[in-house]
């Protein structure tokens, strides 16, 4: 191994591209201020008691409106960016799903919105802090909605993200292979800022304004992408939920219709700067693994099993196409699970997906549930089984 390369990069790196590394990688997907304060060892502010109390919510509601909040929304983004890398270096990590997305607008202690047109429920948890907001509704119901539509905020987010990324790669990008990430993919972008009962029909009777809509966040992503490259990031993940439990929210084949050559630009775009570049997709994604290879990515990540995804199954279907990552479940093994059962989900992981390479242990998402001794205890079971060459014989 180049001496010159990090650790962490080179085994991350040699999963993305199938092979097999030293020791199989572990990536971190905490996005929750609880987690990520408690690993750095301090408190999580309790800003949500300001919007749930009727007072202080009588205030904001009042105050929100009348100010212009973006300043004060871009500084705690820049700190949660910089706090969330820190602590996935902290618990050890290998890499990690860092996200810089100062997007959020305040209409009301109980609404908020995006600079994409995306309205949202402020969501606090329980220990009275913000969380990951919970999507309402769209502002975009037609094309002259579209051409009203403010878009300065979004011009303005390659340079945003460039400035953030360079700053958390320079200080940590020596011991942790660091994924950017977008808020939202081209379908979650364009069929929420719209809702699915309007999108549902502008993709059947709107094509051209369709076609238009897609293309301007086509091309934004690949400028983002090369803002990433720019900062020093080794890769992006990409996101955009496309599946149910049960299956693709639509039929795969109008997928690539609508999204096969966008996706693909992008790909080539993140290759073309010597980046990698992943899918992340909740749901049953089983039908959609094979188009994500087409598509170009190097990797796909949840592979949810509340899903009924299995490891095995996808490695079957995929694994020498994709990188597998995720699986590991966060309603029960990393919520209140025993150590031994950490362990052994660990264990079966790496048994399913692992031999040959391809394969990084995660979790499926983040949730305010997850529990810091557990993620911790996956990434010791990780250390405990996942060295090459592999031996997992019962």
């Amino acid at each position: 191994m180049d001496s010159s390369v990090p650790a962490t990069h080179a085994r991350v790196m040699a999963a993305l591209e199938k092979r097999e590394p030293d020791r199989v990688p572990v990536l971190d997907m905490t996005m929750e201020y609880k987690i990520i304060y408690e690993a750095l060892g301090r408190k999580a502010l309790p800003l949500g008691f300001f919007f749930e109390n009727p007072y202080f919510s009588r205030t904001i509601d009042w105050l929100f409106p009348r100010i212009d909040h973006s300043k004060i929304v871009d500084v705690a983004m820049d700190a949660y960016t910089y706090d969330k890398t820190k602590a996935a270096v902290a618990v050890g990590y290998d890499a990690a799903w860092v996200p810089h997305v100062p997007i959020y607008r305040y209409e009301s202690s109980k609404l908020m919105y995006d600079i994409y047109g995306r309205r949202y429920d402020v969501a606090i948890d329980e220990g009275h802090s913000l969380g990951s907001p919970m999507y309402r509704s769209g502002f975009i119901h037609s094309p002259a909605d579209w051409e009203a539509w403010d878009k300065k905020a979004i011009f303005q987010m390659p340079a945003k993200n460039q400035r953030v990324y360079s700053k958390v790669q320079r200080d940590f990008g020596d011991r942790i292979f660091i994924f950017g990430m977008f808020s939202g993919g081209l379908f979650e972008i364009t069929s929420q800022a719209m809702g699915f009962d309007r999108f549902a029909v502008a993709i059947r009777k709107e094509k051209a304004f369709m076609k238009r809509f897609i293309k301007f966040y086509e091309d934004l992503y690949c400028v983002m992408i090369e803002a990433f490259a720019d900062a020093g990031l080794p890769g992006m993940m990409y996101t955009d939920d496309l599946a149910y439990r049960s299956g693709p929210m639509v039929n795969p084949r109008l997928y690539d219709e609508l999204y096969g050559d966008a996706y693909r630009h992008l790909t080539e775009t993140a290759h073309s700067l010597g980046m990698k570049i992943t899918i992340h997709s909740c749901g049953n994604v089983y039908p959609l693994l094979g188009w994500f290879a087409d598509c170009g990515f190097d990797g796909v990540h949840a592979l949810e099993p509340t899903a009924g995804v299995e490891l095995a199954k996808a490695k079957e279907m995929a694994g020498d196409r994709l990188c597998l990552m995720g699986n590991i479940d966060i309603t029960h093994i990393l919520v209140d699970a025993s150590k031994e059962e950490v362990f052994e989900a660990v264990r079966q992981a790496i048994r399913e997906a692992g031999k040959g390479g391809g394969y990084i242990v995660a979790p499926t998402n983040s949730h305010p549930d997850m529990n810091l001794e557990r993620l911790r205890w996956m990434v010791e079971a990780t250390d405990k089984y996942g060295h090459y060459p592999l031996d997992l014989c019962d």
